[in-house]
């Protein structure tokens, strides 16, 4: 059994960290925050343009398929409507690897859910910033982008009761980076939702080669909550912090 060692002074959340991870894949992207109130209308107009060239949904530590709605975010939106009465004084939360931020717009819709996003690509959650801006249920929600191994220093620590993620297991070097991003962000008693297929043909992640790695770290009990019995099966997951 292993643990990640994550002891990051809260005073030092926004400066940059220059420190190496160990991972399969090292990502110079930018990283930071901004506040949906501080967003142009126009910042999200050109945003999408820049990836046009692409011929793949999935240009590895440039462009991680933020622009298209994949299957999974719709599993997790469902279940999320199913049990949001259940939630009582969890209240603030943050969907990881949002791409079009679905699963947040559901609880964000609710005025008690205080709901932050993050995209590995700025133009992307600028683009779900203004889907946002077009509804009126918001609190001047926080947009945080860039590499997960960055964002420790970015997102507050042990700050939110619910993380909402989705499609976001597909390649194995992300991992840790992942795993120490969930570690840093929830709150003793607070709960993940994590949406996924079972596997990803090409890129070698899935359900179950997560499921091993996250019980490995000790951190964290994991439990299948839905199983969507499609062509391609999914499952969504429901993560809690280990009780040891």
């Amino acid at each position: 059994m292993f643990k990640f060692n994550f002891d990051i002074d809260e005073n030092s959340k926004r400066e940059c960290s220059n420190e190496k991870q160990d991972d399969i894949n090292v990502s110079n992207q930018e990283f930071g925050c901004f506040y949906l109130n501080d967003l142009q209308n126009e910042d999200a107009e050109h945003g999408r343009n820049k990836f046009d060239s692409y011929t793949s949904d999935l240009v590895p530590n440039v462009y991680e398929g933020g622009f298209k709605t994949w299957e999974c975010s719709h599993d997790l939106v469902a279940y999320l409507s199913s049990i949001v009465s259940n939630f009582q004084e969890m209240t603030t939360v943050i969907e990881l690897g949002c791409g079009s931020g679905l699963p947040g717009l559901e609880l964000n819709k609710h005025r008690r859910f205080h709901v932050d996003f993050q995209d590995f690509n700025r133009e992307v959650v600028e683009q779900t910033g203004k889907q946002l801006k077009s509804e009126e249920e918001n609190y001047n929600n926080r947009m945080f982008f860039g590499d997960w191994g960055d964002l420790v220093n970015v997102i507050p620590s042990k700050h939110y009761d619910i993380i909402l993620t989705s499609e976001t297991i597909y390649n194995i070097g992300n991992y840790r980076k992942l795993v120490q991003l969930f570690d840093h962000c929830l709150k003793a008693q607070g709960v993940i939702y994590l949406a996924a297929k079972i596997y990803y043909f090409g890129v070698q992640g899935g359900v179950r080669q997560f499921e091993e790695f996250i019980n490995k770290t000790g951190l964290f009990n994991i439990r299948v909550v839905r199983v969507i019995d499609a062509n391609v099966k999914r499952e969504i997951l429901a993560i809690k912090r280990s009780a040891c």
